[in-house]
């Protein structure tokens, strides 16, 4: 590989942005020693944001923020935040601070307007292109939100909405092999097996891939919770017969305890999600994480069930839509005429949390099949680290 990335390192650069050449850097740079890829994010600095606003070029990118120690990852979201600090070296190299857009305007002096607007040159293409499946680029736009107006927060989550629930095309390796296969060796069965699954996860929703991350449950949830009334309706439909795989997850569960939690249409909301619940019970009682949205239904926001962490993502809100209702119950009336008025005001259980709980638990029939499944399984529920949690919530009827 040595001769290889001396031969191409050069034109690296060029060869990210071509669709029959990116996968070859990505496999380089894969492969690449630690002084060969310091080199190669060397190389990317002043051209991040160009590269992002490419297909193939963001894949690469994203490859790259993957594979990089933390003072790279900082140096490379640096320049996205701000033309100005694309040459601090010492900020790139900060271990303790944080990156955060706050924290950096307010340690550098940096003009709030003109980080915003650099900002909005950068996201505003990749939404436009629908290339909003990278983690990097996740990380800007949540960064981005904390800094927005209203009216901008939300024009990016309405735009970011559509591409979340329709499937996600990522630039998939298998590629190499057929451009360059004396550089791929022959796979196995096993290898086969999961090149199939990885192309099965290619053409799901991008909601359920981003939510491998806590970046991408940040947008998801803030899609959920800030966009209009109809956003949320498609959001929740498109994940019919998704539920249980997010609620297998470590940050899928959450956005079903998000969902399960914001009051749109509880008759969807049964239909889409506390159906599914119900038909996959008996292996959500026993998961760690399949379990807590149904605790959820029992005891909202138990901190026995869900770690302080894991609470701050619920109470995830973009700054902006929220905190511009005073206590005399004023809002930004050009943003809300631009947003459908009263729609964009997140609308939770906590009104009558008792009621909406019965309806889902209840009259969807739930709580009766989860009472069942209870006494089918008590024996194996008692010894579960997990399951005797959820047995415990049924029979003490959670929280009164």
């Amino acid at each position: 590989m040595d001769p290889v990335f001396v031969a191409l390192q050069p034109h690296l650069l060029d060869l990210s942005r071509n669709k029959d050449t990116g996968f070859l850097v990505n496999y380089i740079i894969k492969g690449a020693s630690k002084e060969q890829f310091a080199l190669f994010i060397s190389s990317l600095h002043g051209h991040v944001a160009s590269l992002l606003h490419h297909t193939i070029g963001a894949s690469v990118v994203d490859r790259a923020f993957h594979q990089a120690t933390r003072p790279q990852k900082r140096s490379l979201l640096l320049e996205l935040c701000s033309t100005e600090l694309q040459l601090s070296k010492d900020l790139a190299q900060e271990k303790q601070c944080r990156l955060s857009v706050l924290n950096i305007i307010s340690k550098h002096g940096l003009q709030k307007s003109s980080v915003l607007q650099h900002m909005t040159t950068i996201i505003q293409p990749v939404l436009e292109k629908g290339i909003v499946e990278y983690s990097i680029v996740h990380m800007v736009i949540s960064e981005y939100l904390t800094i927005a107006d209203k009216t901008s927060a939300l024009d990016v989550i309405r735009q970011l909405i559509p591409h979340l629930i329709q499937g996600s095309s990522v630039l998939d390796e298998d590629v190499i092999g057929q451009l360059i296969p004396h550089l791929t060796p022959t796979k196995s069965k096993a290898q086969k097996k999961r090149s199939k699954a990885k192309k099965k996860r290619s053409s799901e929703l991008l909601l359920i891939r981003i939510m491998q991350t806590k970046e991408g449950l940040k947008l998801g949830l803030a899609c959920l919770k800030h966009g209009l009334e109809k956003d949320r309706k498609r959001i929740i439909k498109s994940l019919k017969g998704h539920i249980r795989k997010l609620a297998l997850n470590d940050y899928g569960c959450l956005f079903v305890i998000c969902r399960l939690s914001i009051v749109d249409n509880t008759e969807l909301i049964t239909e889409v999600v506390v159906d599914e619940l119900t038909k996959h019970l008996k292996e959500l009682i026993f998961d760690k994480n399949g379990r807590r949205p149904l605790l959820q239904l029992f005891h909202p926001l138990c901190s026995r069930y869900l770690t302080p962490r894991e609470l701050f993502y619920l109470n995830y809100n973009v700054p902006s839509p929220v905190s511009k209702v005073n206590l005399d119950g004023e809002s930004d009336d050009v943003a809300d005429k631009e947003h459908g008025g009263s729609e964009d005001t997140l609308v939770v259980s906590d009104s009558n949390p008792i009621k909406r709980r019965q309806v889902l638990l209840v009259k969807s029939e739930l709580y009766e099949v989860l009472v069942e499944t209870c006494i089918e399984n008590v024996g194996e529920l008692l010894r579960a680290n997990f399951g005797k949690d959820v047995l415990y919530e049924v029979v003490v009827g959670g929280k009164k």
